[in-house]
């Protein structure tokens, strides 16, 4: 299975982004049994151009991506990855490498909406009506 994680560096090792779009680097592995067969690190080619978002879920779909590790995706981004069936689950504190352990044991909880980029994205939001 291939899973990508955004990553601020560009190594197992290195701390997740909680951004999608613009975040520095694409951690790209091959999962094989519960165990990290290969890894691919990639700049992420969308980080400064507008529509960054859309154009790394591009990215992310070229690159025959299942499963993306990741936290505030937009709404059009994130509907190219559920059309191209990819699952997206939400990253928690630590280390690409950590992350993918926590996948791997079946302890990240998958995304099923879009979020707004940013640190508002870890609020909930309220529904219905203004303000």
């Amino acid at each position: 299975m291939k899973v990508a994680v955004t990553s601020i560096g560009n190594s197992l090792e290195s701390e997740i982004s909680p951004v999608f779009g613009r975040c520095p680097y694409f951690i790209i592995v091959d999962i094989e049994n519960g165990e990290i067969k290969g890894d691919l690190t990639t700049e992420n080619p969308a980080r400064n151009v507008p529509g960054a978002g859309n154009k790394a879920a591009e990215f992310i779909v070229k690159n025959k991506v299942e499963t993306l590790i990741s936290e505030a995706i937009g709404s059009n981004a994130f509907n190219i990855l559920r059309k191209a069936g990819i699952k997206v689950y939400k990253l928690q504190s630590g280390s690409v490498k950590y992350n993918l352990k926590l996948f791997t044991e079946g302890k990240l909880g998958e995304i099923t909406s879009s979020s707004n980029g940013g640190p508002e994205a870890r609020t909930p939001r309220r529904r219905g009506g203004k303000g």
